[in-house]
């Protein structure tokens, strides 16, 4: 059986159902296809978002927000807690109904769905279409938007060098925690080698005593089972006597994005153009802005008659100048902290910040302190989290 649509959409992340809604908007027939039976499972993220990026993309639904949180702490190697009571209002997401949800509004929009269906192989045709066979059907479009996460095959198929050196692929465990010890009012954040080498552990609030609890390792430090046994150390000292489930691991890209991210009649969104904050390992709201790009520019160059390049273009250039400059700042200062943030150097931020006042104190104010000594990185660090 064939079928056949303007668009075909691979990967029901929010960067698929995005681009997927957004396309759909303006007439033109679209598909998404995912391999998993279920969209949002398993969530591979700590699910936090700051209010003002998940707003400025969507209007969230009421049952999207597990908690709302006004405040952080950040913890250094030693123990030091420093308190940000500046920062912006975040909320944590139920990722699971999110995710679910926007493909629902997808799928109202006019897209058709295929779940539990993998992409086996893709090719070009001579008439510039491409066809997909998959597990279940074939099928061909004008046009390919690659929305199928860090591992996309779709992706290598089509051209891109995926290849991610160790270094900028973070290697992460996940879990939910139900425990009394938990602050229901904050993200903290822990900072050290004997807790997360290369990178960091989080605990996000969901509400009723419960939160994600993860941690992200750099891979160039990482080995099989590693980071589950971290986490498991971790969750141990921290919140003994805890209910632990929904455990799970997963790569998360923290690299330079993609180049380029379209090609004649194919483009490339979220995490498979590795649309993250390399600093962080954030991508929710990158996601949900290159998804409603590219559905936006694709559905434009179908409704103009040519799907080549040079019409495809306008998304690298709109994602450029709005988020491709800011990633690249985050991965600049990644790299100086992979190549000097030891646990002495990390404690001496931390030793210095705890003596100022908390309501004073945001993220731009610990790295302003952080790249104090360093002035284009201060210059980077300032543009970042202006």
């Amino acid at each position: 059986m064939e079928n056949s649509f303007d668009i075909a959409v691979v990967g029901g992340g929010p960067a698929g159902s995005m681009s997927a809604l957004n396309a759909c908007r303006d007439g033109v027939s679209v598909c998404l296809i995912e391999r998993k039976t279920e969209f949002g499972i398993p969530v591979r993220c700590g699910e936090g978002i700051g209010k003002k990026g998940l707003m400025r993309y969507i209007e969230p639904r009421q049952e999207w927000i597990k908690a709302t949180v006004k405040r952080s702490v950040m913890v250094s190697p030693s123990g030091i807690k420093v308190q940000l009571a500046n920062v912006e209002e975040s909320f944590i997401l139920d990722r699971e109904k999110m995710d679910a949800d926007l493909v629902k509004m997808a799928e109202k929009a006019g897209t058709r769905i295929f779940s539990g269906t993998t992409v086996l192989s893709v090719k070009q045709n001579t008439d510039k279409t491409y066809t997909m066979v998959t597990t279940d059907v074939s099928i061909t479009a004008k046009i390919v938007i690659i929305a199928d996460g860090v591992e996309s095959k779709i992706a290598r198929c089509l051209g891109w060098n995926t290849k991610l050196d160790l270094k900028d692929l973070e290697t992460s465990a996940f879990a939910r925690v139900v425990s009394p010890f938990i602050d229901k009012e904050s993200c903290v954040f822990y900072t050290g080698s004997a807790v997360a080498p290369g990178g960091y552990a989080w605990v996000f609030p969901r509400g009723n005593g419960e939160a994600n609890v993860g941690l992200a390792i750099s891979g160039d430090h990482s080995n099989p089972g590693f980071a589950r046994k971290l986490l498991d150390k971790f969750i141990e000292k921290e919140f003994p006597a805890a209910r632990v489930y929904n455990y799970h691991c997963g790569g998360v890209p923290v690299g330079k994005w993609l180049k380029p991210l379209s090609n004649d009649g194919v483009m490339i969104v979220g995490d498979a153009a590795r649309q993250v904050n390399a600093l962080s390992g954030g991508g929710i709201s990158f996601s949900l802005f290159a998804g409603k790009l590219a559905g936006s520019v694709a559905s434009k160059a179908l409704n103009n008659g040519n799907v080549n390049y040079a019409a495809l273009d306008e998304y690298e250039r709109t994602w450029k100048k709005k988020f491709g400059k800011q990633q690249e700042r985050s991965y600049k200062l990644k790299e100086f902290l992979a190549k000097n943030g030891s646990d002495a150097f990390l404690n001496r931020i931390a030793q210095s910040l705890s003596k100022e006042n908390p309501e004073k104190i945001n993220y731009l104010r610990v790295f302003l302190k952080t790249f104090a000594k360093h002035p284009v990185l201060l210059y980077k660090a300032f543009l970042l989290f202006r």
